[in-house]
């Protein structure tokens, strides 16, 4: 039997082991991305934060809000005072009236800063309905195609069953030791134990074959490799 009709199992066993390979490689990668979705991640962390700052900012106008109530009860009765006639020492009623511009320009300073605090509470409460509204159409979209995603991976899983079936049959029809040493160069050979020569060279290296390897690759009855990356060469007529 010539190297060609010897190498031939070879490279179709390789073949499948590299669709297998690919195989494994998209079922991974699809797997990993319906367990970390960082699309998703990300918005539910900026609602959260958006929603955090519109807690802190309720805190805040409830506390500006407060603090605007003492005030105008501290006025209310200073000037109840100040209007009732029962201050009637000039220096009291001098005190008693700068104390009360004092409150007014105060509580017009508090009035300012909580209409701020107000307005910073729409805005956020802006931010909040826009990141929840964008969150639930991620999730919508994500479901979608998650959906599609979970159906390709019965798909790839389907397909390598079939090739490990393929591969088995194919397998079990190699001599032992020819099996070993594919199985060697594999692990050896970054997963390329097989080359397939063309144009009269090695198809992995590109280092071109002299007459006479060209002509024990054909007609011999060994295995022949690559004298440079040390393949197994295939000639496919």
């Amino acid at each position: 039997m010539s190297t060609t009709h010897v190498a031939a199992p070879l490279f179709q066993l390789q073949q499948l082991d590299l669709e297998l390979e690919r195989l494994a490689s998209e079922r991974q990668a699809i797997t990993q991305a319906l367990r970390d979705n960082r699309a998703l991640a990300k918005l539910r962390q900026e609602l959260a934060s958006a929603r955090q700052q519109l807690q802190a900012g309720q805190q805040a106008q409830q506390e500006a809000e407060w603090t605007l109530e003492e005030i105008n009860r501290r006025l209310q009765t200073l000037e109840q005072r100040l209007y009732s006639g029962s201050v009637t020492s000039p220096k009291e009623l001098t005190s008693l009236q700068q104390e009360v511009q004092h409150l007014r320009a105060q509580q017009s300073r508090q009035e300012e800063q909580t209409l701020e605090v107000m307005d910073l509470i729409e805005t956020l409460q802006h931010q909040v309905a826009q990141r929840e509204e964008e969150l639930r159409r991620a999730e919508e979209d994500w479901e979608q195609q998650s959906a599609t995603q979970r159906a390709r991976l019965d798909q790839l899983e389907q397909r390598r069953r079939t090739l490990e079936e393929q591969r088995a049959i194919l397998a079990g029809s190699l001599a032992a030791d020819l099996l070993h040493r594919y199985e060697t160069l594999r692990r050896t050979r970054q997963g390329r134990a097989i080359s397939r020569v063309e144009q009269n060279s090695c198809q992995w290296c590109r280092v071109l074959l002299t007459s006479s390897e060209m002509q024990r690759v054909r007609l011999g009855t060994e295995i022949q490799t690559c004298s440079n990356c040390g393949r197994i060469l295939f000639y496919d007529r």
